[in-house]
């Protein structure tokens, strides 16, 4: 996971598919960045390099979306590639944030 800042907001940008096997690792840098900068109000989750999501992966994100959401701060997904926005269809998760 790569970490970019975005004027007032973070951009994650992830470097590898979300599956169990990968998150961990996502995850911990996710965390660090929210609570090294508690300032961003939009957090951005970049997936161009994403081609695989598995049940962990939609936790990840659905997770992100709440802390980021219960914070009062605004959520979004970008690149994301026709699979995966199926995948988002499915699930209804384009009804709660912005997909790109």
């Amino acid at each position: 996971m790569e970490v970019n800042q975005t004027g007032n907001g973070l951009e994650f940008i992830a470097k590898d598919n979300l599956v169990a096997a990968n998150l961990e690792n996502q995850l911990s840098m996710i965390k660090d960045a929210m609570n090294k900068n508690t300032e961003a109000n939009e957090i951005i989750l970049n997936l161009k390099n994403v081609t695989e999501i598995d049940s962990m992966g939609i936790n990840l994100v659905v997770g992100l979306y709440k802390q980021v959401n219960a914070a009062g701060k605004k959520f979004s997904v970008s690149n994301v590639s026709r699979p995966i926005l199926n995948l988002f269809n499915l699930f209804k998760l384009t009804s709660y944030f912005d997909v790109s």
